[in-house]
This record gives structure tokens, C-alpha cells and sequence, in this order.
């Protein structure tokens, strides 16, 4: 997965059926920081993906 991260975000991991937040360092170094499966309840995605973006 880490191939197609470029930039700090949240990317959608197809093969997992996950949703991943993902650092990118300056210097390139990249970190998936959390995850959330696709069976959580929306409230909960929008939660977490709100607590990501700071």
C-alpha cells in the first residue's frame, strides 16, 4: 500500500477493505499511523477522519 502513498492522508486500502491514515515526513519516510475497517458505522468514519485532519 505504502507505493501508492505520496502526502500525509487517508487512503482507502482496497485489498484490506480498510480506510488508512498515512504520514509522509519530509524526508519521505512514510507511516501508516491508523486504520478503520469498512464495516464501521459512518458516525464512526466521519469521527475518525476528522480527528486525522489537525
Amino acid at each position: 500500500m505504502d507505493g501508492k502513498v505520496k502526502k500525509t492522508g487517508i487512503y482507502e486500502n482496497l485489498s484490506k477493505r480498510r480506510y488508512e491514515y498515512w504520514y509522509v515526513s519530509k524526508s519521505g519516510l512514510k507511516t501508516m499511523v491508523s486504520w478503520l475497517c469498512w464495516s464501521a458505522p459512518q458516525s464512526v468514519v466521519e469521527e475518525w477522519s476528522n480527528s486525522q485532519v489537525k
